[in-house]
């Protein structure tokens, strides 16, 4: 029995150890990571947001085009409180702005991990498509790096990242109906299983720069709070990297100076015979 259904696996036996490069094989890797916990973490998260849009006012046409076209809880939750505060367009543009700009870098650096320069892809299509990164691919994307071959990476980010967005519309959709059903608060305190998740996530990425980078910014950022207010947030993330980061950096750079003075006896005397013979 354990034999057949080794041979029924989609994945094979060598796929455990060689990284995946056929396209339905990356395609299944891809969905059965999006089963588990970030497609889940995802939609309960939209579902939380749902609940807030509507009490701010929303329709579901409104909450549904929120979803689709911020796609990023930060942005989102901005644009519902401050439309029921009354903001004017402009505040609310704004606000939404500076909420989803620490996507900049992930996107940045999806693209060279991705490798659309190396499969030709053009520049309109890479914009539609980092349109759907969202914070729970990006993280995705660094834990299966090794397991995916790199050729393969685009083929895993459509099939993660397009059901991705196709499960937070239908958490948004479900959830705008369930506050007939279920508290509001209830719902509203759903919202808070994204940083869990998104916590879970970390964890399992390889590098453990990464993971104590992750854990410094957490830490940081209560006690910076209390003194900085909102911005704790994204000064504990950059503090946290940096703290993390800066000795391995600077360490490496000290390596490779002492690389460049130590210039073997043999080459110093090829260059001396050089000399001379100049």
């Amino acid at each position: 029995m354990g034999q057949d259904h080794d041979h029924l696996s989609p994945l094979p036996q060598e796929a455990r150890f060689a990284p995946l490069d056929e396209p339905k094989q990356v395609a299944y890797l891809a969905f059965r990571d999006l089963c588990q916990v970030p497609g889940l973490g995802l939609f309960f998260s939209m579902v939380g947001f749902a609940a807030i849009a509507r009490e701010a006012g929303f329709g579901l046409k409104e909450a549904l085009a929120t979803s689709a076209l911020v796609w990023g809880m930060p942005g989102q939750v901005a644009l519902a409180s401050l439309y029921l505060a009354g903001a004017s367009a402009a505040v609310i543009f704004m606000a939404v702005a500076l909420a989803n700009m620490r996507m900049m870098l992930m996107v940045v650096s999806t693209v060279d991990l991705v490798g659309f320069r190396r499969h030709g892809t053009a520049i309109i299509k890479q914009i539609i498509l980092m349109h759907f990164l969202a914070i729970t691919t990006w993280i995705q994307l660094s834990v299966v790096r090794g397991k995916v071959a790199d050729r393969a990476m685009v083929i895993y980010f459509i099939a993660f990242a397009l059901p991705l967005f196709a499960i937070g519309m239908l958490g948004t959709l479900l959830g705008f109906y369930l506050v007939d059903l279920v508290p509001p608060l209830l719902l509203k305190a759903i919202v808070f299983t994204t940083p869990l998740y998104i916590l879970m996530m970390v964890a399992k990425i390889r590098v453990q720069l990464f993971r104590y980078a992750g854990v410094a910014g957490g830490v940081l950022a209560p006690l910076l709070y209390p003194v900085i207010g909102e911005w704790a947030i994204l000064l504990a993330g950059v503090a946290g990297g940096t703290l993390i980061m800066l000795p391995r950096l600077i360490t490496a750079r000290r390596v490779r100076q002492k690389r460049q003075h130590r210039v073997p006896r043999s080459d110093r005397s090829d260059h001396q015979n050089k000399g001379d013979q100049s």
